[in-house]
């Protein structure tokens, strides 16, 4: 993947290159040829192929039987254990079995929305983000020269050079080393090798300590946090058991959570001459604290520590629809309400309640993808 990636910088380079030497034609090739490397990178990801099978699935919900789109979970069921060893899955074999039931009652609408949720849950954000930042720029950039608009087309590029140059690093960065090591542990653990996870958490830590030296004070906050939380958990590792392995959950969870953040953070940062670059912004703390609250609940069983943590998720949205345009206000007024039935439900430890959460986040994913 990082090869492929440095080939679609190669050829923005050289757009570059060709439209400051006015030849616009050999521009215009090269940003086809790193279109079509983006398209390669974007197939070269684990989830590839069965967020494929759920398009599938979701294409079928419009036109055949329940029977026929149920027959369609097979293979993304089958999809996702083969991939579980390496990326986490369980919350979209979550609704997927939650799409499957839908299909039981013959509730084609309930099972697309969970599809969507499971699509969503597999959006690897250290990839998908800066791949759709910079495919967005590359499209502006194609249009630019159409219009033969060679600065704002160049303009553009330099935009989509930084993402393709974001996505090497945003696989390597701390946090997101730390998240994988916590991953690690998660199943060594289950796997009841203790010694194995010890040395994920020993890990974990040096990666907390090095992201703990971001110039970002929520980075700094969060990791400094969870590494003292780690370290308080290092020693309870001999004590087997469900709850240390609910905190070792929660530990992970809310890694992924500030992981998502910085990757998101990063792509709201491009564009920070864009207007709606604040909403973004706020948008992306939102999710943020709406992760915490879920594992707060669920992982913890604090519900006083997830309703703050909903209240703030709550102040996070209203301060993005103050700066949002009509529609996409509507959907954040939609996202409020979603919000506020989470919160009167925060002793309910059940399916239904998890679902709350994890449609909540999905569509907030998507909708930070989207701006």
């Amino acid at each position: 993947m990082s090869r492929t990636a440095a080939r679609v910088l190669r050829h923005i380079v050289d757009a570059r290159s060709a439209i400051n030497a006015k030849d616009l034609g050999e521009a215009k090739y090269d940003i086809e040829r790193a279109r079509t490397l983006i398209d390669l990178l974007k197939s070269e990801q684990p989830t590839a192929k069965v967020r494929d099978h759920i398009r599938v699935a979701k294409q079928h919900l419009d036109y055949e039987s329940t029977e026929e789109v149920t027959e369609d979970l097979v293979p993304i069921e089958a999809d996702l254990t083969e991939i579980e060893t390496f990326v986490p899955v369980e919350t979209a074999r979550k609704h997927t079995r939650f799409a499957r039931e839908r299909l039981k009652k013959g509730d084609k609408a309930g099972a697309k929305k969970e599809l969507e949720a499971a699509n969503a849950a597999l959006i690897y954000t250290e990839v998908d983000l800066p791949l759709d930042t910079t495919e967005r720029q590359i499209t502006i950039a194609q249009k630019a020269l159409d219009n033969n608009q060679p600065a704002q087309a160049d303009k553009a590029l330099n935009q989509a050079e930084q993402g393709v140059q974001f996505l090497s690093t945003a696989v390597e960065a701390p946090i997101t080393q730390a998240r994988n090591s916590l991953w690690q542990a998660t199943k060594d653990y289950a796997d009841k090798d203790y010694a194995a996870a010890k040395a994920d958490l020993a890990g974990a830590g040096v990666w907390l300590d090095k992201a703990a030296q971001s110039t970002d004070k929520t980075t700094q906050k969060e990791t400094t946090r969870l590494n003292r939380e780690l370290e308080g958990l290092q020693g309870k590792l001999a004590q087997k058991g469900e709850q240390t392995h609910a905190s070792l959950h929660h530990l992970w969870q809310r890694s992924q959570a500030l992981a998502e953040r910085e990757v998101e953070k990063v792509s709201a940062d491009w564009a920070t001459l864009r207007t709606d670059s604040h909403t973004k912004i706020d948008l992306i703390d939102a999710k943020l604290h709406l992760a915490y609250a879920e594992s707060d609940q669920f992982m913890q069983g604090k519900s006083s520590e997830a309703a703050n943590e909903l209240d703030k998720a709550r102040t996070d949205l209203e301060r993005a629809a103050k700066t949002s345009n009509k529609d996409l206000a509507e959907k954040i007024h939609a996202l409020r309400k979603q919000l506020a039935q989470i919160k009167d439900h925060l002793d309910d430890q059940g399916a239904e309640a998890h679902s709350r959460y994890e449609i909540m986040k999905a569509k907030l994913r998507q909708t930070i993808h989207d701006i």
